[in-house]
């Protein structure tokens, strides 16, 4: 089975960076094996976003993880975000 990514799979993607960068931890225990992430990531097991960031980058970062990709923001809209966030 060949799944088909598209831009929506990077944007999941930079969910995650964030979240890397904001907590300074992994998404997922690096113990677990690849399948049980994939199985988690598609039941929509998110990691706890740190409970003192900005509402808005935390708003931001669970937008781009949801579970339905079709839903989740394009990267013109992210970047978007990202400059009313940085103008604040």
């Amino acid at each position: 089975m060949n799944p088909t990514y598209t831009g929506k799979a990077d944007v999941f993607s930079f969910a995650m960076t964030c979240y890397e960068v904001v907590s300074g931890k992994l998404p997922y225990s690096s113990d677990l094996p690849r399948q049980s992430i994939n199985k988690l990531v598609r039941e929509g097991v998110r990691p706890e976003l740190p409970k003192d960031i900005n509402t808005r980058l935390s708003s931001l970062i669970q937008k781009c993880w949801r579970t339905e990709a079709q839903v989740r923001p394009t990267f013109e809209m992210i970047c978007f975000d990202l400059q009313e966030l940085r103008l604040k």
